[in-house]
């Protein structure tokens, strides 16, 4: 019987630990941010996708139901603008997804780093 309670005890230290580094790594959405750095935008259309990695935007910082557009630095053109839907916060890379539809990965979203939480 002292083994199965020494178990438990076990159990319960290791899963005081390991879920909020589990809850911590996964993205979180929020309703606003700010960063540093802009790396890149991806586009999809019925299954299609583009990349764009040579981008500016018009601002550095963001809150729901804001719009943003992006410009590709190769040809001077805005490329894509949006209505933000959803910002996704990635706290232990401090990255965030900034995108037009409310689903993660879909449709268009910009990612940046240098992100937090505002």
């Amino acid at each position: 019987m002292p083994v199965i309670k020494l178990s438990k005890f076990k159990l319960i230290v290791f899963l005081v630990y390991a879920l909020p580094s589990v809850t911590l790594a996964n993205p979180v959405t929020v309703k606003a941010v700010e960063w540093t750095k802009t790396d890149n935008m991806k586009q999809c259309s019925e299954g299609n996708c583009n990349t764009f990695k040579n981008i500016e935007l018009n601002t550095n910082t963001i809150e729901l139901g804001k719009n943003i557009s992006v410009i590709n630095l190769e040809t001077g053109l805005e490329i894509a603008a949006f209505q933000v839907k959803i910002i996704r916060y990635g706290r232990m890379v401090k990255m965030c997804w900034i995108g037009d539809t409310e689903a993660v990965n879909e449709g268009t979203y910009i990612t940046v780093g240098g992100c937090t939480q505002k």
